[in-house]
């Protein structure tokens, strides 16, 4: 996979769904699935394949451990700002909130979306024909679907012009690509081998993933119980998973 394919791959979910969010109301009875189905995959692509790829290409297995921590603390950290919309759901807000943009909410999801591509981009990983991260971006893709929807539809609460829903979703679509790119760059200028930059950034947003997969598997039960659906859903996220690693 080349990187312009991969910007396109990472991108493209956020703009369609976001632009179809725009034209449309969607069922959230749905997104609940699409959603768990993401969460699955993330939980289950992180422990089958990321955490044994990261601790293989590294002989500091603690410095690696305490990456994964600060991962997940920092996702704690983001969404005091973004409110857990990274789960796919915003909260409720007031009529006067509604007169101006949720901007901590806006910069939260920009930052998580930029470091979660902060790994894709892994020439130190062995046995790879590509540098670049297939399952990876796959999970960011089927994860930033119902994303981009709950972010158009809290942007359409909020009343804001259609040119800045546009925008914003062009923006978000931009932030995991050039989180991307980051990576590309660091490696090309030696500064990834020098500081060991690949394992922390995987070690960061394995966190963030178990953090957000959980928070989601968690949030999608009601009354802690999960229909057929849900389970049929889960498994699905976890077959896709185990036959990708």
């Amino acid at each position: 996979m080349t990187i312009l394919l991969a910007i396109v791959c990472l991108a493209l979910p956020i703009i369609i769904s976001g632009s179809i969010a725009l034209l449309i109301k969607i069922n959230q009875g749905n997104l609940k699935l699409v959603l768990a189905l993401s969460a699955s995959y993330l939980f289950s692509i992180s422990i089958m394949h990321l955490l044994p790829e990261v601790f293989q290409t590294t002989q500091n297995g603690k410095q690696i451990g305490l990456f994964i921590v600060i991962g997940f603390c920092l996702q704690l950290i983001i969404e005091s700002f973004s409110t857990g919309i990274e789960h796919g759901h915003a909260h409720a807000h007031n009529t006067s909130c509604k007169n101006h943009l949720p901007h901590g909410i806006i910069i939260g999801l920009l930052l998580h979306s930029l470091l979660e591509g902060l790994p894709i981009y892994n020439p130190l990983a062995s046995n790879k024909v590509s540098p670049i991260n297939f399952q990876i971006i796959l999970g960011l893709a089927m994860h930033n679907i119902p994303i981009a929807i709950t972010f158009v539809t809290l942007l359409r609460e909020h009343k804001t012009s259609k040119q800045k829903n546009i925008f914003l979703l062009i923006m978000l679509s931009a932030m995991a690509p050039l989180g991307l790119l980051i990576s590309y760059a660091l490696h090309n200028i030696g500064l990834g081998t020098i500081i060991n930059f690949s394992n922390i950034a995987f070690a960061i947003v394995i966190g963030i993933f178990l953090h957000i997969s959980t928070a989601i598997m968690f949030e999608t039960s009601e009354n802690h119980r999960y229909t057929f659906k849900k389970i049929a859903v889960l498994l699905i996220g976890v077959s896709l998973a185990f036959l990708l690693s």
